[in-house]
């Protein structure tokens, strides 16, 4: 076999040249991305987790000042009928309900238990001193859940589900003379907790003190699920988790054992906010397809410098080679003088040196 059929067989130095780098580059660049995929990944489930914590503190904060607003409104208005006589307080409690949109009910008692006052009417003479509200209102406001009805008089049906609120009625001498009560529609707090819920693009599990659930903004919810998140709020206890939920989907879920804004008293409510896991996988996907952009536009951006390299510093090889291969086949010619490396140099001088040695002979 002659000496050029094995030079033709091996490689040249520019193939050599781009067969390494394009290596180089997909090695390094499936490496690069499977690396930043895990972490991009991990990442937005970290950041998911974070962010269903920090969107269920926030409905449960927008929830508890709605209730303060209207507890210190019953507060305020214990403040105004202190020397009010029964007509002129059923008159404010009136106004005070007005619609009946958040407040369904409002009376007030005298020291007896006696409603002497109430808006339309409604319970006005009935007996409520045996109720822990009236009790607790003589002393200090308070803020009670009312999940059960209470059974009216006949023709007048059954209030709605209430938070009932309370506070102490007191004369210009700190004196205690009764207690106004006011119940707060809970289908309204349910209305404004759905509205916040999906504002904030989760699910929020509201649950009261006997387990019962109130709202669950998902859709209708026949029994509470058993699921981690649930138990924590139950128990009093704060915590994030990524659990299957009954419908069969992944969710990271948010427990918030108390609903409290300020001083306003515990309903014993407890929070449950939600939010699909594969919110966080779209978020990667989306940062993966920017990654492969920018990787594809590194591995051009490195096939052009790959190019001009090739261009200055290797072809000279290439050409410096086929020159030397024309002098041993006794062409009389002289390698160019080239200034790139001083690899090149040195082999050009050595050529030219071979040359003189020749012809000397």
């Amino acid at each position: 076999m002659s000496i050029r059929r094995l030079h033709r067989k091996a490689p040249s130095l520019t193939a050599v040249t781009f067969g390494f780098v394009a290596a180089s580059v997909v090695v390094a660049g499936l490496l690069l991305f499977l690396l930043m995929r895990e972490r991009l990944e991990t990442y937005g489930r970290e950041t998911i987790a974070t962010e269903i914590g920090i969107r269920a503190t926030g409905v449960q904060t927008a929830l508890a000042h709605l209730l303060h607003e209207e507890w210190s409104t019953v507060k305020a208005m214990a403040q105004d009928v202190a020397t009010d006589d029964p007509e002129t307080i059923h008159q404010k409690l009136q106004m005070l309900v007005g619609e009946g949109r958040r407040l369904s009910w409002a009376g007030y008692a005298g020291l007896d238990g006696t409603i002497q006052a109430s808006y339309n009417n409604v319970l006005l003479g009935e007996d409520v001193s045996t109720t822990s509200w009236f009790e607790t209102g003589v002393t200090k406001p308070t803020a009670q859940d009312g999940p059960q009805a209470l059974q009216l008089p006949r023709g007048h049906g059954r209030l709605p589900s209430f938070v009932l609120l309370a506070a102490p009625v007191r004369n210009a001498d700190g004196q205690v003379r009764g207690v106004l009560s006011a119940h707060l529609d809970r289908s309204w707090a349910a209305g404004q907790l759905r509205d916040v819920a999906r504002a904030l693009d989760i699910e929020v599990l509201l649950i009261d003190s006997k387990g019962n659930i109130i709202v669950a903004t998902g859709g209708d919810v026949e029994e509470m699920p058993d699921l981690p998140s649930v138990r924590a709020a139950q128990t009093g206890a704060p915590a994030i988790s990524l659990e299957r939920w009954p419908d069969g989907r992944l969710y990271f879920s948010a427990s918030v054992p108390s609903i409290s804004y300020r001083d306003l008293p515990s309903l014993g409510w407890s929070l449950v906010a939600s939010i699909p896991a594969d919110v966080a996988a779209v978020s990667a996907e989306r940062l993966s397809r920017g990654m492969i952009f920018y990787l594809a536009s590194f591995g051009l951006m490195l096939l052009l410098l790959t190019m001009i390299f090739v261009e200055s510093f290797i072809r000279p090889f290439g050409v410096l080679a086929r020159i030397a291969s024309k002098i041993a086949d006794g062409a009389e010619i002289y390698p160019p003088d080239t200034n790139r490396t001083r690899e090149l140099q040195m082999i050009t001088a050595a050529i030219v040196r071979l040359q003189t040695r020749l012809h000397r002979h």
